[in-house]
């Protein structure tokens, strides 16, 4: 591993966490997006290199766009050659020899029980929630040398997964790392939330009325009762795609980019489609513009996050299967077009505009919500960030005419 270092002074906190990791290499360390996890993940690397000339690391990742990410911060952090990264996934396969490989889980499940076989592995898992299920929990079997979990809500909203598959295999949570912590360190760049409604068209208000008195029904006649479980989950379902798809969404967002015109934005929208369509308009307003998703090639997908963080392009249009993976910290402006109701995508978001760049003095976040279930959860976020950030809400009626 001749010529590996970490190109970056670590912080306080990875110092800290390092040596709470060093007895047993094992755990999980909870740390929020963008307080700097992939660099602690590296220390450890380097940590393990030191004693196993010979071994090899596994890193587990969720998505594609997530290995990218490692791939290339591997390279450009640690000096690590590409002929020794390995990629695992349903596009690319390593040659099991490289000292580290990277694979997405669902590709890992039957692959690292028969990779860990005679071998001193560091099995990593990045945003190690996702292993929490039964099925990408197999991509966790095996015997390992050490072993980190990665994330910023290891346990999960839902289940018992962390408690039950997780922390058996990888450790448990042995740090902590907040936003509070980060904004008090000044570790994330000041930010504010700017909260803005839009009206649905008459039309969608329609369809969502009526998907809303089904709900209400459905609940009414016992909406966990045989037959009505999945029927209420499809109705959801439904309801919440006519708030993703609603139509002023896409000019209220192309609208804003035009205030920030020259500043470095990322958009975030649920539908690849609308993704296409938002950044097709800004080519067309003359925005030096690109798009990120899981339907373009794995080569042009990470010349277009590089030609982004490089300042080729000024914004970066992405997908939600793409929010655990991007690490754009030269953004300054997030424009959240279209979400959903999870508590860890909106973390997730967050963290992707809130690291320190260069000359990056502050952050916007601009969520764009059309519904009351929408405006109850940002609600319940202005409580809990109340005295870290400044929230302003908007009416988006005038933006829709971009």
């Amino acid at each position: 591993m001749t010529g590996w270092e970490l190109k970056v002074r670590p912080r306080d906190w990875q110092n800290v966490a390092l040596e709470r990791w060093r007895p047993n290499r094992r755990g999980v360390v909870q740390v929020v997006t963008g307080g700097g996890k992939t660099v602690f993940a590296q220390l450890c690397l380097l940590e393990f290199f030191k004693d196993e000339t010979l071994g090899q690391a596994l890193i587990i990742v969720p998505t594609v766009s997530l290995l990218d990410q490692w791939c290339i911060a591997l390279q450009d952090e640690m000096n690590v050659r590409p002929d020794q990264i390995g990629l695992l996934s349903g596009q690319e396969k390593p040659k099991g020899d490289e000292p580290i490989i990277v694979a997405v889980i669902n590709t890992a499940r039957k692959f690292t029980a028969t990779f860990a076989k005679g071998r001193r592995i560091f099995l990593i898992v990045d945003e190690c929630h996702r292993a929490g299920s039964p099925s990408n929990a197999k991509a966790l079997d095996g015997d390992f040398a050490a072993t980190l979990g990665l994330s910023a809500t290891p346990e999960r909203e839902y289940d018992e997964g962390f408690t039950e598959l997780i922390a058996p295999k990888i450790g448990p949570i042995i740090y902590h790392y907040t936003y509070r912590d980060a904004a008090a360190e000044g570790i994330i760049t000041p930010f504010s939330l700017i909260n803005i409604h839009v009206d649905l068209l008459s039309d969608e208000e329609e369809r969502y009325s009526k998907l809303s008195r089904s709900i209400a029904r459905c609940i009414r006649k016992g909406g966990v009762a045989e037959g009505q479980e999945e029927r209420l989950k499809r109705l959801l379902q439904q309801r919440a795609a006519v708030s993703a798809n609603a139509t002023m969404r896409i000019p209220v967002a192309i609208k804003l980019v035009e205030q920030h015109r020259g500043d470095r934005a990322v958009i975030f929208h649920e539908r690849i489609d609308a993704a296409n369509t938002i950044v097709n308009i800004l080519k067309a307003r003359g925005h030096r513009a690109t798009v990120y998703h899981a339907e373009i090639g794995p080569i042009v997908r990470r010349d277009n996050l590089r030609l982004f963080r490089r300042g080729l392009f000024d914004v970066l249009v992405c997908c939600r299967a793409l929010d655990e993976g991007i690490n754009v910290p030269e953004a300054s402006v997030a424009i959240i077009a279209s979400s959903t109701a999870s508590q860890r995508q909106r973390i997730q978001r967050l963290g992707r505009i809130l690291r320190r760049a260069k000359g990056k003095t502050e952050a916007s976040v601009y969520t764009i919500f059309a519904t009351e279930e929408e405006r109850k959860r940002l609600a319940q976020e202005a409580t809990s960030l109340e005295g870290t950030t400044t929230i302003e809400w908007q009416q988006g009626k005038m933006q829709a005419h971009a």
